[in-house]
């Protein structure tokens, strides 16, 4: 079953971590994970690793941007986003958010490595790259150590639990 993720992280882990992580998180070999920033030649990727991962710097309250593809072989049933977002996030140490689906594109879920999880509001500031704005995560439902600048309130924003 193909399986594909997007994920925001508050720190940037090494792709070698990243590569450990996500093998961990899917159940595959880490050989088996292919770790590359979005702009790196693209001779130089595995595409036929069974895990395929690009990544992009990103400025403002986030670090960096995760596109994951499983392939249809990799594993019979890959988890869910919400719990490989869990996953991640205990793994590496890091708060992970992955979108809300259905709702409005600020609508994100946020984990954090003891596996709490909150609604989470993010948010485009003005400036940097316009292709890749600095990202501000504004609101919270339940504080978060990692995000200090986050507002804690309701988000009244609807859409499956997270």
């Amino acid at each position: 079953m193909t399986a594909r993720y997007t994920f925001l992280t508050v720190h940037r882990p090494t792709p070698d971590a990243m590569a450990a992580a996500l093998a961990d998180v899917v159940g595959v070999a880490a050989a088996d994970v292919d770790v590359a920033d979005e702009e790196a030649a693209t001779a130089e990727r595995a595409w036929d690793a069974r895990v395929l991962c690009g990544c992009r710097g990103l400025t403002g309250d986030l670090a960096l941007y995760w596109d994951v593809y499983v392939a249809p072989d990799a594993v019979s049933v890959p988890p869910a986003e919400p719990e490989a977002a869990s996953r991640l996030a205990a793994r590496l140490g890091t708060v992970v958010l992955h979108p809300a689906q259905g709702v409005r594109p600020s609508a994100y879920w946020a984990v954090a490595p003891d596996g709490s999880r909150t609604r989470a509001r993010v948010l485009e500031e003005a400036g940097g790259d316009e292709e890749w704005p600095p990202l501000t995560v504004d609101a919270v439902e339940e504080r978060i150590d990692q995000l200090p600048g986050a507002r804690v309130e309701p988000i009244t924003e609807d859409g499956p639990s997270g």
